[in-house]
């Protein structure tokens, strides 16, 4: 039986954190008929994936004693964009509702911790959410339904109407049996970004290979991007990639390696071949057997994927030796990694690995790792000439023993020459998180059209909108991509119920 034609107050595209985060903004301002359209076979989106939140001034840190300050946060931002690509006022509108949305979702039942994503982080802004993303969702689509409010899965918008005098009109959708229209005045795009769009990565991402893989849900294909433009909707800040890693391809469960040590829970620890990839004393070298980076610049795994993107292939190796692994199974790792149970609950830094140089043994027949006493035959095994590869790393090994990076600087608590065999080489590629920016617009979260005009009754949050994200992800405000999905999505909502109202 196909959908008949329906109406609503408002219609929101998209089921992911923006779209439940507007629906519930909407309903809890006076919008009533509210319908949401998930493309998906839930509304969970890449929020579902998420473990943190961003906020500044909230409950939690002033309950804890944390100084975030608002204003010097929004510095933070603009500092790292350099003023660049991103719109201001959408980045302050965004930071000052922040701290307002945590204590939002905890008067909903979400309980959250303050913790550290690179050693020594200051102020702490990252928010964990108790049950992760799967918590958070289920908490958005509970309230969402007890507002009323109406979610369609596996229904995705096709188009979106206009009425003659330009305003919105309604949303046409895609039902298993056929198209159906709901006629209404307000609509809301948050479709999410465009990551698993390769057509639309190659126009736009400069530093796209077909090496990197897309982490995040498959329905993020630039869907609510292509209906705003082609209502006239501009657009904005596109080619923005949130790029990390690196990691083994694929990304399995058969990488992950446990340990003869239990984790804080009685669990069994486990750890993956990737996380000693990230151990700054480690030696990274590109397909061609060069040094292009300094390992331990910084400890968020975000902060590499630009510049292993740059390398041939978008290809990187890490190198290590027998005294460091031996290092690492003794005294722990630099940057936390290893977990214990399969939901992800980490286990701290300099935490011993018993186990770990028999573990990583047992990986060298899964084709990502080679172990030999030769580098030599390791250079055969990467492709790259062993004269290079040999005068890369003897150029190392001066630098660690003068504990002087003359090249990049490296710290020289992370400096530590690979002469011990055998020794390691483990392949890595680079994860997109998404790719993000898309339809203009402004700090309402209204859409623009080309002359920065509002549409009136359309609006656009989360990763589909342009103009919050600088062209690397900003560590430093860890968090906010689900930070700016659910404050957007809320501002979008509680804008549209406002013009509604009127």
């Amino acid at each position: 039986m196909a959908m008949e034609n329906l109406k609503a107050e408002l219609v929101v595209v998209g089921g992911g954190g923006a779209g439940l985060a507007a629906a519930l903004g909407a309903a809890e301002n006076g919008c009533r008929d509210i319908i949401v359209l998930e493309k998906a076979g839930s509304a969970a989106g890449s929020t579902a994936m998420a473990h943190d939140i961003f906020g500044a001034e909230s409950p939690v840190q002033k309950r804890s004693g944390v100084e975030a300050s608002r204003d010097e946060l929004f510095k933070t931002a603009m500092e790292w964009a350099h003023w660049t690509r991103i719109n201001p006022r959408i980045v302050r509108a965004f930071i000052d509702k922040s701290g307002d949305t945590i204590g939002w979702l905890e008067n909903k039942g979400l309980r959250f911790e303050l913790i550290q994503y690179y050693p020594n982080q200051v102020p702490l802004v990252r928010h964990s959410v108790k049950g992760h993303g799967h918590a958070l969702m289920k908490t958005l689509r509970d309230n969402c339904l007890q507002q009323g409010v109406k979610i369609l899965t596996r229904t995705p918008g096709k188009n979106i109407l206009r009425n003659e005098k330009g305003g919105i009109a309604g949303v046409v959708a895609q039902a298993k049996d056929g198209e159906f229209t709901i006629a209404a005045p307000r609509v809301i795009i948050t479709t999410g970004g465009y990551g698993n769009n390769k057509e639309m990565l190659k126009k736009y991402c400069a530093n796209y290979h077909d090496t990197i893989t897309y982490d995040g849900p498959p329905s993020n294909t630039g869907d609510g991007i292509r209906m705003a433009t082609e209502i006239g909707a501009a657009t904005a800040g596109l080619g923005t990639v949130n790029l990390h890693g690196p990691f083994i391809k694929p990304r399995s469960d058969s990488h992950w390696m446990k340990m003869d040590a239990e984790g804080p829970d009685g669990s069994q620890i486990r750890i993956s071949l990737w996380f000693l990839a990230w151990e700054p004393a480690m030696l990274w070298v590109n397909k061609r057997g060069r040094r292009f980076i300094d390992e331990g610049y910084n400890l968020a795994f975000f902060a590499f994927g630009n510049a292993v993107a740059l390398q041939p292939d978008g290809i990187v190796y890490t190198l290590f030796d027998s005294d460091n692994l031996r290092r690492i199974e003794k005294q722990g790792l630099v940057r936390p990694g290893a977990a214990s149970r399969a939901n992800w609950l980490p286990v701290s830094a300099a935490t011993p690995l018993p186990g770990l140089e028999r573990e990583v043994h047992k990986q060298a027949d899964k084709g990502d790792l080679k172990i030999s006493g030769s580098w030599d035959e390791i250079a055969g095994w990467m492709g790259a000439d062993p004269a290079v590869l040999k005068a890369t790393i003897e150029e190392y090994n001066i630098s660690c023993d003068d504990k002087h990076d003359a090249l990049f600087a490296k710290d020289r608590r992370h400096l530590l020459p690979l002469r011990t065999p055998p020794f390691y080489a483990v392949k890595g590629h680079i994860g997109l998180c998404d790719a993000y920016g898309g339809i203009r617009i402004n700090e309402k979260m209204e859409a623009l059209d080309a002359e920065d005009n509002p549409i009136p009754g359309l609006y656009a949050a989360g990763s589909t909108a342009g103009c919050w994200e600088s062209e690397s992800y900003c560590y430093r405000l860890t968090g906010h991509l689900v930070g700016f999905a659910l404050n957007s999505g809320r501002i979008a909502g509680e804008n549209a119920a406002r013009y509604l109202s009127k």
